[in-house]
């Protein structure tokens, strides 16, 4: 009976390996078997040019690696098509790969951004490379080019500077200034070891004070997701193995992905929270004692930015009871303590992957007289990760509160005075509002409406 048994399985064993073997002949990445190597098999879908053959490619390619694993094989079929400088079919083929595998979702900023920080090289020009991009996942592809551009060129003043005012699209279009500039940021500190005070004046080379304080914020995103050992840097023409884990790719994504828990830094054998992971010039990265450092250290210029992103390290500290992350933001000054849940709120989003019902119970958590602020920062995260207002006005439509939902149908008003520079479009995506809401989005829109009576007196820019 035993020997029965022991024939079976190994029949069966033969049957599994010969089907491993079959799919691995079919170009299929197989855990425990070499795979085939890209090239060549990716020809086809390339050359189609169609970002449904290549999403499908890439689906069919990497469904056998396990889910938690199916990053680098994604990132290789990726950065091979932006090396033949197709950068726009990649993030179209990542746009279509959201609706094949909705595990890529949670990672899609990574994903974009590891496109753009590949996208450019130092022989070509900085500007065609960055306006074939997309929005896709909070422009996380924008980003990347220029971060890759500080690392090959520097960060002097005049480089900092000139950057965006380089990039024609950039000078024109709100929208796209606002990525180049945020990106800015996150260069600076990478570039600056995360002295996050010296990036910070480095920001303000920049000498606009919108340009600056848009600056502020990738500052503080790169301080916090470098501070936990998961920042991009560049990786020209390299690839990890499929089914390895992407050194540095790994967590570039807040507002679209949490924070980890206490425990669960990516840099092993330093406590973010000891003051132990110092940069060169000692700007201690972590206080486990202030749930509200760097801001308490900081000038006051740099607050509003700073509060606006600092759940991203209270959640770290406290874990993942978005309950104690709003009521740490209410030990913050007063004047910054609608920017703390507004930056909640943008975590919110990402936590729950930007599901609407789950994200309204979260922000419930919190201090009444606040959570307008962590609605207002929900919905501008939907808005900036797939810049359209459609859904936004789809989640602000679910509060039954009516201040609630002046906060929010004004804060997609505020993200379409960035994202449609022409007031004709604006008009246009205003009137799709619930009827009681018009005139709100339109105020925040920057266009002719009165100032709605119940808005809340405070607005810490986005």
């Amino acid at each position: 009976m035993v020997r029965k048994a022991l024939v079976v399985l190994g029949l069966l064993a033969l049957v599994a390996l010969g089907g491993a073997f079959m799919a691995r002949g079919r170009g299929m990445v197989v855990p425990g078997l070499a795979a085939q190597p890209l090239t060549g098999l990716i020809d086809r879908p390339l050359a189609s040019g169609d970002s449904l053959i290549l999403a499908d490619f890439a689906r069919d390619r990497c469904r056998l690696v396990p889910t938690n694993k199916r990053q680098p094989c994604y990132e290789e079929i990726l950065l091979a098509t932006v090396e033949k400088g197709q950068v726009r079919l990649a993030m179209d083929a990542l746009s279509v790969l959201a609706r094949l595998d909705r595990s890529t979702v949670r990672r899609g900023h990574d994903y974009a951004h590891v496109v753009g920080i590949n996208a450019w090289t130092p022989e070509k020009e900085v500007g065609p490379v960055y306006d074939s991009c997309t929005g896709l996942y909070q422009s996380g592809c924008y980003h990347g080019v220029v971060q890759a551009f500080l690392d090959a060129r520097g960060t002097d003043s005049a480089t900092v500077y000139q950057l965006c005012n380089s990039i024609k699209s950039a000078v024109y279009n709100m929208w796209l200034r606002f990525q180049c500039v945020h990106g800015v940021g996150h260069g600076l500190v990478n570039n600056f070891s995360l002295n996050l005070p010296r990036a910070l004046k480095g920001c303000d080379w920049l000498v606009d004070p919108w340009d600056a304080q848009s600056c502020y914020g990738g500052a503080f995103m790169e301080f916090i997701v470098a501070g936990r050992g998961q920042s991009h840097h560049p990786h020209k023409k390299e690839s990890p193995a499929p089914g390895t884990a992407a050194a540095g790719h790994d967590g570039h994504s807040p507002p679209a992905a949490p924070g980890p828990a206490p425990g669960e830094h990516a840099a092993a054998g330093h406590d973010p929270a000891s003051h132990e992971h110092e940069t060169a010039d000692s700007f201690p990265i972590r206080d486990k004692t202030d749930l509200l450092y760097p801001c308490t250290v900081l000038d006051t210029k740099y607050q509003t930015a700073c509060y606006m992103m600092q759940a991203g390290i209270i959640i770290e500290l406290v874990g993942r009871d978005f309950g104690k992350i709003a009521h740490a933001c209410d030990d913050a000054p007063v004047s910054m303590q609608p920017a703390c849940y507004q930056g909640v709120g943008t975590y919110v989003s990402g936590y729950v992957v930007r599901d609407p019902v789950k994200a309204i119970d979260l922000c419930s958590k919190g201090d009444a007289k606040l959570q307008a602020w962590c609605y207002v920062g929900v919905v501008k995260n939907f808005i900036d990760v797939t810049a359209n207002p459609d859904d936004g006005f789809s989640f602000c439509r679910r509060l039954t509160d009516h201040a609630y939902a002046v906060a929010c149908f004004n804060g997609v008003g505020e993200e379409m005075s960035v994202l449609f520079p022409a007031a004709e479009e604006r008009e246009k995506q205003c009137a799709k509002a619930s009827r009681d809401y018009i005139e709100v989005c339109r105020y925040g829109a920057n266009l002719p409406a009165p100032r709605p009576k119940d808005l809340l007196p405070f607005s810490p820019t986005s």
